[in-house]
């Protein structure tokens, strides 16, 4: 098997075998596209789960911090350098995602923020050298609810990938994404 097929394709198999207690814990499914200022480009295809908050942090921290939901999500994002179509990059990503809502009760606006993991497939893409396939992902965005009919959302955020300076050279990477995100 193609080594660039590997990581999507465990995505797709995890992703289809869900048994049904498993599909229970799924709240939506996400589209999206990001862009870089260094000429990459890519898409995005994640599943978050529930919100999880009060099953893992305590009254007191929830308030503490603001009272955000906490869902966790995973995706396959592959990207491209613009400038040659045969350079892209997979990466299989799970994250943490807090959610504080900001303002509005028919079609709300909320704050997300994450940091979580990311395995690549590759170490290289366009000039920036990643040097090990395991990256951090940091997060940043805002995310509008835009329908009162539905829970549907559009979401624009700040990604940054980096190793923490695990390993030399550490250029990460750094994508602006608009995603669509659909309530299963």
């Amino acid at each position: 098997m193609n080594k660039k097929l590997i990581v999507p394709t465990l995505f797709l198999s995890l992703t289809t075998s869900l048994s049904a207690d498993a599909a229970d814990f799924i709240e939506e499914v996400q589209i999206g596209g990001a862009y870089s200022s260094d000429q990459l480009f890519g898409a995005r295809l994640g599943l978050r789960s529930i919100d999880a908050s009060e099953q893992l942090l305590s009254p007191e921290l929830l308030d503490w911090i603001g009272s955000p939901k906490l869902y966790f999500e995973g995706a396959v994002n592959v990207w491209r350098d613009s400038n040659n179509a045969d350079d892209k990059l997979t990466a299989l990503t799970l994250s943490p995602v807090f959610q504080w809502h900001l303002t509005g009760a028919e079609r709300p606006l909320y704050l997300e923020a994450g940091i979580g993991v990311s395995a690549l497939d590759s170490t290289t893409l366009g000039d920036r050298k990643l040097s090990i396939h395991f990256q951090f992902e940091d997060r940043l965005a805002l995310s509008w609810q835009y329908s009162p009919n539905s829970k549907a959302r559009l979401t624009l955020g700040y990604t940054h990938y980096s190793q923490a300076d695990l390993s030399r050279p550490n250029d990460g990477l750094d994508f602006f994404n608009l995603t669509w995100s659909y309530p299963l």
